[in-house]
C-alpha cells in the first residue's frame, strides 16, 4: 500500500531508517527525524518545488520503503523521485512493488505528466533493471550534476512519461 506519511508514522519510519542505515552504510544523521517530521508537516504537490513524503507499507502496516517526490515545474506536471536511501542501496524486493503503485498513483490519479529519476553513476544494476522493468527509460548523463562533499558529481537521468506508462498498461491488460 501506497500513501502519504504521516507523523503518527514516526516510529515505523525510525525502524525504517536504522535498518537503511546498518545496509547502506549511510552517515549517522543528527537531525534526520527533525527533517522527516518537517517533510511530513509540508507534505504536497501543488506548487513547484513542493515535496510529497509518501510511504510503501505492507499488509501488517511495516514501512518498507520511502519515496520521496520533488515538484520540478507546476505547469510541466514533471516529478522528480528519490528514495531515503538514494545512494544506491533501495531494496531489490521491494523497489518494484512500490515503483508500481507509485507510477498508478501518480500518473492515473493525480495527472503527473512525467516522472524522473538521477542516479549515481555507480547505481547498481539491479536498481537500473527494476526501473527499466517499470518502463522508465535512460535519457542521458548530467555532467556535474550533484555538488557533494566530494566535489561535482554526474547523475543518469532515468525518465517515465504518461503516455509510455497508459500504453505500457493497456498491452499488459
Amino acid at each position: 500500500m501506497l500513501r502519504p506519511l504521516q507523523r503518527s508514522d514516526l516510529v515505523a519510519w525510525r525502524r525504517h531508517y536504522r535498518q537503511v542505515e546498518r545496509a547502506c552504510n549511510l552517515p549517522a544523521h543528527f537531525d534526520a527525524e527533525a527533517r522527516f517530521l518537517c517533510a511530513v508537516q509540508r507534505s504536497q504537490l501543488q506548487h513547484d518545488n513542493d515535496h510529497l513524503q509518501l510511504g510503501a507499507f505492507d499488509v501488517e502496516g511495516e514501512l518498507l520503503d520511502q519515496l520521496s517526490l520533488r515538484l520540478q515545474c507546476a505547469h510541466a506536471r514533471s516529478v522528480e523521485l528519490y528514495w531515503l536511501h538514494a545512494g544506491g542501496c533501495p531494496q531489490q524486493r521491494q523497489l518494484h512493488p512500490s515503483l508500481h503503485a507509485l507510477c498508478t498513483f501518480l500518473f492515473e490519479q493525480v495527472g503527473i505528466r512525467r516522472l524522473f529519476v538521477l542516479l549515481p553513476p555507480d547505481t547498481g544494476s539491479e536498481v537500473v533493471a527494476t526501473l527499466q522493468a517499470v518502463g522508465f527509460e535512460h535519457e542521458g548523463l548530467l555532467r556535474d550534476h550533484h555538488l557533494d562533499d566530494e566535489g561535482w558529481q554526474d547523475r543518469r537521468l532515468y525518465a517515465l512519461t504518461a503516455p509510455a506508462w497508459l500504453q505500457r498498461r493497456s498491452a499488459e491488460s
